[in-house]
């Protein structure tokens, strides 16, 4: 029994450890290190070999917060437009549930904060984040961007096209949307991707 007891305390104090290393960050890191340079014994100095050694594992920590920052902030600004849900503490320290669209996202040093309804909800308290548009609509942009990035293809070149029976040729001088439709603008004329038989 007392050996099951060992055991167990065992466990809880190498999970007590792994939070503690877990929560160091550079500060604290930078702050430990000047504190052993400081009192270290005049007749054995650090190695160098080892303060090197600390200080790349410095470098390395910082430079993994920086990358976490920045994934953050990149995720943060991709819910703008989205459906979020959220629960964040009031000013009584009540849960409060939250469900909006994302309008903007502000970011106040290390913390991204999503703006939804004028209100500032951390980032660490989404739990939910879902497309406002359905997977209709969805289609339907991604066959638009893809009409304009053929029409824009066609910019500068020559095109052959008939248009009521009409047949046309010219260069294709520039792309306008008319009511959410692609037209390609060669000369006078308006022109579908639809009414264009061939480029050259």
């Amino acid at each position: 029994m007392s050996v099951n007891g060992v055991t167990n305390t065992s466990g809880i104090t190498n999970s007590n450890t792994k939070e503690f290393n877990n929560s160091l960050d550079k500060d604290a890191f930078l702050n430990l290190l000047v504190t052993q340079l400081r009192y270290q014994n005049p007749l054995e100095p650090m190695d160098d070999k080892e303060f090197i050694s600390q200080m790349a594992q410095f470098s390395s920590l910082e430079q993994s917060q920086n990358t976490n920052k920045i994934a953050k902030f990149n995720s943060a600004y991709g819910m703008i437009g989205k459906m979020i849900s959220a629960t964040t503490s009031g000013e009584t320290g009540k849960l409060e549930d939250t469900v909006g669209i994302v309008e903007s996202v502000k970011v106040s040093g290390d913390k991204a904060y999503l703006i939804v309804d004028s209100k500032e909800i951390p980032y660490e308290s989404i739990n939910e984040v879902t497309d406002v548009i359905g997977s209709i609509e969805q289609n339907q942009i991604m066959l638009q961007n893809i009409r304009f990035n053929m029409a824009y293809s066609m910019l500068g070149r020559e095109i052959k096209a008939k248009k009521d029976n009409v047949e046309i040729s010219g260069t294709v001088e520039g792309i306008r949307s008319v009511n959410g439709s692609i037209k390609l603008i060669v000369g006078e004329n308006q022109l579908s991707l639809d009414e264009i038989y061939e480029i050259k």
